[in-house]
Protein backbone atom coordinates (compact mmCIF):
# COMPACT_ATOMS: atom_id res chain seq x y z
CA UNK A 1 0.00 0.00 0.00
CA UNK A 2 1.28 3.16 -1.36
CA UNK A 3 1.04 6.35 0.84
CA UNK A 4 -0.54 8.92 -1.02
CA UNK A 5 2.09 12.26 -2.74
CA UNK A 6 1.51 15.48 -0.81
CA UNK A 7 0.80 17.92 -2.87
CA UNK A 8 1.32 21.89 -3.06
CA UNK A 9 -1.19 24.42 -2.98
CA UNK A 10 0.48 27.85 -2.98
CA UNK A 11 -1.46 30.63 -1.31
CA UNK A 12 -2.10 34.02 -3.35
CA UNK A 13 -0.45 36.00 -0.96
CA UNK A 14 2.48 33.43 -1.74
CA UNK A 15 2.44 33.70 -5.76
CA UNK A 16 2.70 37.93 -4.87
CA UNK A 17 5.45 37.64 -2.42
CA UNK A 18 7.67 34.95 -4.71
CA UNK A 19 6.97 37.58 -7.91
CA UNK A 20 8.18 40.52 -5.91
CA UNK A 21 11.09 38.08 -4.13
CA UNK A 22 11.96 36.81 -7.73
CA UNK A 23 12.85 40.03 -9.16
CA UNK A 24 14.60 41.33 -6.16
CA UNK A 25 16.71 38.24 -4.62
CA UNK A 26 16.11 35.77 -7.64
CA UNK A 27 19.00 33.42 -6.42
CA UNK A 28 18.10 33.41 -2.90
CA UNK A 29 13.76 32.70 -4.10
CA UNK A 30 15.62 29.40 -5.88
CA UNK A 31 17.68 28.31 -2.72
CA UNK A 32 14.44 28.05 -0.59
CA UNK A 33 12.42 26.57 -3.65
CA UNK A 34 15.06 24.36 -4.13
CA UNK A 35 15.23 23.09 -0.48
CA UNK A 36 11.23 22.61 -0.94
CA UNK A 37 11.23 20.29 -3.56
CA UNK A 38 14.74 18.44 -3.34
CA UNK A 39 15.39 18.56 0.17
CA UNK A 40 11.44 18.82 2.29
CA UNK A 41 8.83 17.59 0.18
CA UNK A 42 10.97 14.01 -0.57
CA UNK A 43 11.41 13.83 3.00
CA UNK A 44 8.35 14.78 3.82
CA UNK A 45 6.98 12.07 0.57
CA UNK A 46 9.09 9.31 2.37
CA UNK A 47 7.97 10.14 5.88
CA UNK A 48 4.28 10.51 5.51
CA UNK A 49 3.77 12.48 8.95
CA UNK A 50 5.07 16.11 9.24
CA UNK A 51 6.46 15.67 12.89
CA UNK A 52 9.20 13.20 11.70
CA UNK A 53 10.75 14.77 8.82
CA UNK A 54 14.26 17.05 9.51
CA UNK A 55 16.70 18.69 7.61
CA UNK A 56 19.05 21.44 8.62
CA UNK A 57 17.27 24.34 6.24
CA UNK A 58 13.60 23.35 8.23
CA UNK A 59 12.70 25.96 10.99
CA UNK A 60 9.22 25.20 13.08
CA UNK A 61 7.52 28.67 13.71
CA UNK A 62 4.96 27.30 15.71
CA UNK A 63 1.06 26.53 14.80
CA UNK A 64 2.28 24.10 13.01
CA UNK A 65 4.16 26.61 10.48
CA UNK A 66 7.22 25.77 9.02
CA UNK A 67 9.78 27.79 7.11
CA UNK A 68 12.38 27.00 4.92
CA UNK A 69 15.42 28.86 4.27
CA UNK A 70 18.21 29.46 1.74
CA UNK A 71 20.98 27.06 3.36
CA UNK A 72 23.24 24.69 1.77
CA UNK A 73 22.31 25.68 -1.74
CA UNK A 74 25.39 28.30 -2.70
CA UNK A 75 27.27 31.53 -0.21
CA UNK A 76 26.61 35.05 0.19
CA UNK A 77 22.82 34.54 0.09
CA UNK A 78 20.68 36.36 1.71
CA UNK A 79 18.80 34.88 4.33
CA UNK A 80 15.16 33.45 3.27
CA UNK A 81 12.57 32.43 4.88
CA UNK A 82 9.96 30.55 2.57
CA UNK A 83 6.53 29.84 5.49
CA UNK A 84 4.33 26.82 4.56
CA UNK A 85 1.72 24.94 6.70
CA UNK A 86 1.75 21.03 6.12
CA UNK A 87 -2.01 19.73 6.81
CA UNK A 88 -1.49 15.93 7.86
CA UNK A 89 -4.95 15.26 7.04
CA UNK A 90 -5.54 16.25 3.55
CA UNK A 91 -1.34 15.40 2.28
CA UNK A 92 -1.89 19.26 1.66
CA UNK A 93 1.84 21.26 1.82
CA UNK A 94 0.31 25.09 2.05
CA UNK A 95 2.39 27.90 0.78
CA UNK A 96 2.31 30.69 2.42
CA UNK A 97 4.65 33.47 2.10
CA UNK A 98 8.12 34.24 1.38
CA UNK A 99 10.17 36.91 2.91
CA UNK A 100 13.59 37.94 4.40
CA UNK A 101 14.79 37.72 8.04
CA UNK A 102 14.98 41.34 8.11
CA UNK A 103 11.14 40.97 7.87
CA UNK A 104 10.61 37.77 9.58
CA UNK A 105 8.42 39.47 12.57
CA UNK A 106 5.93 40.97 9.87
CA UNK A 107 6.28 38.18 8.07
CA UNK A 108 5.31 35.63 11.26
CA UNK A 109 2.23 37.95 11.62
CA UNK A 110 1.14 37.74 8.01
CA UNK A 111 1.36 34.22 8.34
CA UNK A 112 -0.68 33.61 11.30
CA UNK A 113 -3.71 35.75 9.39
CA UNK A 114 -2.85 34.14 6.07
CA UNK A 115 -3.46 30.59 7.96
CA UNK A 116 -6.31 31.83 9.38
CA UNK A 117 -8.26 32.46 6.43
CA UNK A 118 -7.09 29.05 5.11
CA UNK A 119 -10.20 27.15 4.02
CA UNK A 120 -8.94 23.74 5.97
CA UNK A 121 -11.55 21.19 6.13
CA UNK A 122 -10.80 18.23 8.59
CA UNK A 123 -13.24 16.22 6.84
CA UNK A 124 -10.87 16.12 3.63
CA UNK A 125 -8.56 13.35 4.95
Amino acid sequence: MSSPEWRISPTTEFIRSAQTYEKKHPDELAAALANLFQRYLPRLNHARRIGLVQAGCLHHEGQGVIALDQSGQGRNLRETRLYAYPHDESFTLHLLLIGDKSTQRRDLRNVREILRNLPLDPSHG
